[in-house]
């Protein structure tokens, strides 16, 4: 009974980052709550809701019985997928918001995974220089990663995120109860980005990972809860010091710069990674390569295996591809990546487990050979 109780307990986390302030729900069927929350941040009844097609049915009909009456609502379904997160969606729904006189003052909300509320996020931030953001995310990638920190972007010529903006919501919803019916895969991926965080703040968040991985696993709400607020408080604490990513926001990038080169060397749109898959691998190059400047006498790359492994996540490029041709593709789309400055490459690595460092200034030599321990 008691775990009953703290699993339909809505947990408010109020954030502030920068002149930002915005709620963060957490718990288990709280999607009433929006109407209500929508009326603290505006008076305008106009209300767009951008909206991943698999919920159509049963949870877009809740959001709608809970609104029609009180709201001017519109709909636009969205497929998800890296397909749909493009310029061209974006010019889409602006014209939609545009021709239907939504104002600065409307809302958009945003309900789905990454892909709808980075898309979502964009729209919102360039139309009339902002309208209200809200965030439902509904995979574990987004409740514990993509909806927080002002992060907004699409893609742009097979690169991951190339346009892009910083817009924080006006509110998110984590409703957890989302988690269980996701895919292995899509799960799975997202467990990618909480051993991310984990790795770079704490040897007792991985031990917390460690300790309730079957429970983790299984998907007990308890436990997943647990989990997703523990990450949620990473995040936000490394954002609130470094908003526009100067500095330590960037180790929140840790297995992302291979990661993002692998989602673009396998063709963006294709998903042959999903971008947890490529992150793993991308934690896994960037633990050798750790090993390799760092001279770590505790392997980080041995305790990365056993983590990732842990989680079902990848090590190894396991699909049928011509990998001596990959090999190259993934070197030569890392000088794509957004943290290139003067100096060139700068890579986020670990000089122990909570341990992360940028560093810039590596050998060719090291990067490739790194690269290597995932063929």
């Amino acid at each position: 009974m008691a775990d009953g109780m703290r699993l339909n307990k809505l947990v408010r986390l109020n954030t502030k980052i920068n002149n930002s302030f915005y709620p963060i729900l957490i718990g288990k069927n709280i999607l009433r709550v929006l109407p209500k929350e929508i009326s603290k941040f505006t008076k305008s009844k106009k209300v767009l809701i951008l909206c991943d097609k698999i919920f159509k049915n049963n949870t877009l009909n809740l959001i709608k019985s809970s609104m029609e009456n009180r709201y001017d609502l519109h709909i636009k379904l969205i497929k998800s997928g890296k397909k749909s997160k493009n310029i061209n969606n974006a010019i889409k729904i602006l014209s939609f918001l545009e021709k239907n006189g939504y104002s600065k003052d409307s809302t958009l909300i945003a309900l789905g995974g990454g892909t709808i509320g980075d898309l979502g996020g964009f729209v919102a931030s360039v139309y009339y220089r902002g309208m209200n953001l809200v965030l439902i995310p509904t995979t574990l990638t987004a409740q514990i990663d993509s909806s927080y920190g002002g992060k907004v972007a699409v893609n742009f010529n097979n690169n991951v995120n190339a346009i892009g903006n910083y817009f924080h919501p006006k509110l998110v919803i984590c409703d957890y109860g989302f988690i269980q019916p996701l895919t292995p895969r899509e799960f799975n991926s997202g467990m990618s980005e909480v051993v991310k965080s984990a790795l770079i703040s704490s040897k007792s968040n991985c031990n917390f990972l460690l300790n309730n991985s079957e429970k983790i696993k299984k998907r007990n709400l308890l436990i997943i809860s647990k989990m997703i607020s523990r990450i949620i408080k990473i995040k936000l604490k490394i954002v609130k010091k470094d908003v526009r990513e100067h500095n330590v926001r960037m180790f929140l990038n840790y297995g992302h710069t291979i990661g993002q080169s692998i989602e673009a060397s396998t063709n963006l749109n294709l998903e042959v990674y999903r971008h947890g898959e490529a992150v793993s691998l991308g934690m896994m190059v960037a633990a050798k390569l750790s090993d390799l400047v760092f001279l770590n006498k505790n392997s980080i790359y041995k305790y990365h295996l056993k983590i990732l492994k842990n989680f079902d996540l990848p090590t190894k490029i396991y699909k049928k591809i011509n990998k001596n041709n990959l090999k190259n593709k993934i070197f030569k789309n890392l000088f794509k990546d957004k943290k290139i400055n003067f100096q060139g490459l700068r890579f986020v690595l670990l000089k122990g487990v909570g341990k992360p460092k940028i560093v810039s200034k590596i050998s060719t030599n090291k990067i490739k050979s790194s690269i290597n321990c995932i063929f």
